[in-house]
């Protein structure tokens, strides 16, 4: 007896293949939407962040010149960047006596989604004086990966940049930094 097997629809092919020639004709129609990128946070760079706290609260980076800095960036739905905030939270905890700063800056699409996550936080865990939840106003970087780590120096310089998992080398390059 012969096998049969399905072949794929082809008029739901040549749909997607319409939309996404649509998509590519809507973006290269409107060439600043396209070349929205946020932030530059290369290596090298001093570091700009237009972020506010739960409260509506802006962040002033230049107040944290003389610390050593780590700016996270994440987002809700990346389970790498939730499995990764508890290590940012000991650590920021550990070194609350030193000259150092942790901004972990969200950037969901959707405030409300950041917001519902700090809330349930809040709830089970003490705040540090050295960690800033901050959400990004604005558009965020595109073309990253999140979790985005970003280690800045006391003179507000972007030193080492990681994409992806949180890299050992960000805790390395703190303690070389700090006093």
């Amino acid at each position: 007896m012969p096998t049969s097997f399905a072949l794929p629809c082809l008029p739901s092919l040549r749909w997607i293949l319409a939309a996404l020639l649509a998509t590519a004709a809507a973006l290269a129609a409107n060439p600043a939407h396209s070349q929205a990128t946020g932030p530059s946070w290369s290596k090298g760079n001093t570091l700009s962040l237009n972020a506010s706290d739960a409260k509506g609260q802006r962040i002033d980076v230049a107040k944290l010149r003389q610390q050593v800095v780590v700016v996270f960036v994440w987002s809700t739905a990346c389970a790498v960047c939730r499995d990764s905030l508890p290590e940012l939270r000991a650590n920021a905890a550990g070194w609350q006596a030193k000259p150092f700063s942790l901004l972990a800056v969200n950037v969901d699409a959707r405030a409300e989604d950041w917001s519902r996550y700090e809330t349930l936080v809040g709830q089970t865990l003490m705040p540090t004086k050295n960690w800033q939840s901050l959400r990004l106003d604005g558009a965020a970087p595109t073309g990253q990966r999140l979790p985005l780590t970003l280690l800045v120096d006391t003179r507000g310089t972007i030193i080492q940049r990681f994409e992806g998992r949180l890299a050992p080398e960000v805790w390395d390059g703190v303690a070389e930094l700090l006093p």
